[in-house]
């Protein structure tokens, strides 16, 4: 893959609040090209479709690009996220300045309708929560599993695809991509790093209160608890530490997992996310 290796700040549901408070922005918007800011992992963290034009109008006028970051959804967070689409495709969908600087991540097949439903025209990517629909990663390997996944993102309008992973020394299988039936550039990588996403489930792992089984979680109001601490956790079969934040568990892998940015690109991952905000 030719050209520089791009570099993005993961800000999540904060957005530039999370660099506010440190005294850190103007340093990143130097050190950093692409910022992601929204809700990656919780649909009850998403906020509202005024938040999101104010943080990516913010980028756009500080030169930067921006990523808009969606959950994975059910009914509350669809109406939610409904709003903050057709605020985004009325208001930088016809944009110059938007042009190949807002992107939107979708963690759910919901989200891909929805911005088809709403007429978002900006470029879309498949999540973190998604990429197993087409990829195999481990320690030493990622590779495509199903080309047919690949075509169906393609056609409907997903560019890049986003994963995390603990590995070092990524080889792939993109050369035989004529096998599985696409084009190897058909095939943008971004990779979030320092944390890898093991799993997320719909319901808060720390957050919600003792309800029985018999009992519906529909009454249980989210305090957020997530915002202001993550929790470390260990198990005697794991030699990693887990860190769990709200309904997602991770595990961080090493800071240093490559020699250099050509050996990203030439496994297509041009644009590396540094994610220290889970």
């Amino acid at each position: 893959m030719s050209g520089a290796l791009e570099t993005g700040l993961r800000l999540a549901e904060r957005g530039r609040a999370a660099l506010d408070g440190a005294g850190t922005l103007e340093k990143a918007l130097r050190r950093f090209r692409w910022f992601y800011a929204g809700a990656e992992f919780c649909e009850n963290l998403l906020p509202d479709a005024a938040w999101h034009e104010r943080e990516v109008s913010f980028f756009l006028e500080k030169g930067a690009s921006v990523c808009v970051l969606t959950p994975p959804l059910g009914e509350k967070g669809l109406k939610r996220l409904r709003p903050v689409f057709k605020r985004l495709a009325s208001v930088f969908g016809r944009d110059p300045r938007a042009a190949g600087r807002v992107e939107v991540t979708v963690n759910d097949f919901g989200a891909l309708e929805l911005a088809a439903e709403t007429g978002l025209k900006l470029p879309l990517s498949a999540g973190r929560l998604l990429y197993e629909n087409m990829f195999f990663a481990d320690r030493t390997k990622m590779a495509v599993i199903n080309g047919e996944a690949v075509r169906l993102f393609r056609s409907l309008g997903v560019s890049r695809f986003e994963f995390s992973t603990t590995g070092r020394l990524l080889s792939n299988n993109f050369s035989e991509a004529a096998k599985y039936g696409f084009k190897p550039s058909d095939i943008a990588l971004t990779l979030h790093y320092p944390y890898l996403n093991l799993t997320t489930a719909r319901a808060c792992a720390v957050g919600l209160p003792d309800i029985g089984p018999e009992d519906s979680v529909r009454g249980v109001a989210c305090r957020r608890e997530c915002q202001a601490c993550s929790f470390e956790a260990g198990h005697p079969l794991v030699n990693e530490k887990l860190l769990v934040r709200g309904n997602t568990v991770f595990l961080k892998f090493p800071e240093k997992f490559y020699s250099d940015p050509a050996t990203l690109l030439k496994r297509r991952i041009n644009r590396l996310v540094y994610s220290p905000f889970l």
